[in-house]
C-alpha cells in the first residue's frame, strides 16, 4: 500500500535533499522570514524532531505498542511540534542542518535494520487516521512531510 522498503528508501532520500538544498539557498533573512505560522527555521525544527519521533514510532510499531505521538494527530500533532521547537530554538542554519543530517542518517540505518517482511507488517497497532499503522505508513508520512513543507517554502506560505 506504502510501498516496499526498497522503492521508499530513495524516494525519503530524494525529498530530503531537495527540502535540504530548498533551505540551503535561502538568505539568511530568508531562512528566519515567517512564511504565515512556521519560518523555515521552524520547519528544520520540526523535521528533525520529526526524523527522531519516525525512527522511535517505527520501533514502536514493529513491537505493537502505539506509538506515543499518536494522541497529538487529531490535534494536527501541535503539542509534538512546539516541543520540536522548543528542543531545536537554534537560529544557525549549518547546526540545525547538521542535526537534521544526524537524525536521517540515523533514521537511515534503522530502516536498512527493518526486514522486508516488517515493513508492511500489521502489528495490530491501530493508526488514528484508520486502517494499520506500519513501518512504511511512517516512513509515507516522512516523506510526504518533507515534499509539502518544501512547497510551502517555495510558495512562500506555510
Amino acid at each position: 500500500m506504502f510501498g516496499t522498503r526498497h522503492a521508499q528508501r530513495p524516494d525519503l532520500a530524494v525529498a530530503y535533499a531537495e527540502f535540504v538544498r530548498t533551505v540551503s539557498e535561502l538568505s539568511g533573512a530568508r531562512f528566519l522570514q515567517s512564511l504565515g505560522d512556521w519560518s523555515p527555521r521552524d520547519i528544520v525544527a520540526h523535521l528533525i524532531g520529526w526524523n527522531r519521533i519516525t525512527l522511535v514510532g517505527c520501533g514502536m510499531v514493529r513491537e505493537g505498542v502505539e506509538p506515543f505521538h499518536f494522541h497529538d494527530g487529531t490535534n494536527d500533532y501541535r503539542l509534538v511540534i512546539a516541543a520540536s521547537f522548543t528542543r531545536y530554538p537554534s537560529e544557525d542554519r549549518p547546526a540545525l542542518l547538521a542535526e537534521m543530517k544526524a537524525t536521517m542518517e540515523a533514521l537511515a540505518a534503522y530502516r536498512h535494520s527493518v526486514p522486508e517482511g516488517d515493513w508492511e507488517c500489521d502489528t495490530g497497532v491501530p493508526h488514528y487516521r484508520g486502517g494499520p499503522a506500519t513501518v512504511a505508513r511512517c516512513v509515507d508520512s516522512l516523506i510526504r512531510d518533507y515534499r509539502k513543507h518544501r512547497e510551502g517554502i517555495h510558495s512562500g506560505q506555510h
